[in-house]
């Protein structure tokens, strides 16, 4: 019969389930990592700047404008579709 017949788990006797050592050592090289990477961390956000270098207000406008823009086609488009508006429109083909 099976392992499972005698009640024990089947993988009992393989070194699968032997604890691994607790090392002291590793855990202050661990604890060491972890510190020096959050400290890197914190300072890294803190010299980030706030704003971007470059002035974005024409980049963002634009992209507003050709936004609304499109936003307005396809309103007519579903309007035109609907029989709410002219579907002869050139850009609504």
């Amino acid at each position: 019969m099976g392992s499972f017949a005698q009640g024990r788990a089947p993988l009992e006797d393989s070194g699968f389930w032997d604890p691994v050592a607790f090392s002291w050592p590793l855990m202050g090289i661990l604890l060491a990592v972890t510190a020096v990477l959050t400290i890197a961390f914190v300072v890294w956000t803190v010299l980030q700047p706030e704003e971007p270098r470059r002035d974005t207000t024409p980049l963002v406008d634009r992209a507003t404008r050709q936004d609304r823009s499109r936003a307005a086609t396809i309103r007519r488009r579903l309007d035109a579709d609907a029989g709410r508006a002219d579907p002869a429109e050139p850009e609504l083909r």
